[in-house]
């Protein structure tokens, strides 16, 4: 399969996930960066699970632009008041409680209440033993359900 039909293929799925970690204005372009890092790496080739190798990729930008929005927002809470911005109460404190995951934690969730996939397949499309995805899960859900109640 070329590379062009890699993409086309996974594509849409990616942006999903992407849009999951880092919010829907910044997926595609943690998706672009993750493409690219991932086609310029010299491992590309010879990766035989690409989706889950696109992933992994996507999993990591989404932290970096995890933790650069965060260090962005905090700079600018410091520099001015922050506005106020009318939302549903709740879709605010789901949002609120679902920056408090780590990134890893927000991945396993989006796969189990999102895509609809077990800890098995979640495991291996993220390339993490199925303890560390139940670990993960089980933690995540614990966390929301203290902040949510």
């Amino acid at each position: 399969m070329t590379d062009a039909e890699v993409y086309g293929k996974f594509a849409d799925e990616l942006m999903r996930f992407a849009a999951a970690l880092a919010g829907p204005s910044g997926a595609e372009d943690v998706v672009s960066a993750a493409v690219a890092r991932a086609l310029g790496s010299p491992r590309w080739q010879s990766v035989e699970n690409k989706r889950a190798y696109l992933y992994r990729i996507v999993l990591n930008e989404g932290s970096r632009v995890r933790r650069d929005t965060a260090r962005r927002l905090a700079r600018e809470a410091r520099a001015a008041p922050r506005d106020r911005v009318d939302e549903n109460a709740a879709e605010l404190d789901l949002r609120s409680a679902l920056r408090t995951l780590t990134v890893r934690q927000r991945a396993v969730v989006f796969f189990t209440y999102w895509a609809d996939l077990g800890p098995s397949e979640i495991a291996v499309l993220m390339d993490l033993s199925l303890r560390t995805v139940e670990r993960d899960l089980s933690a995540a859900k614990k966390k929301l359900g203290a902040l949510l109640s």
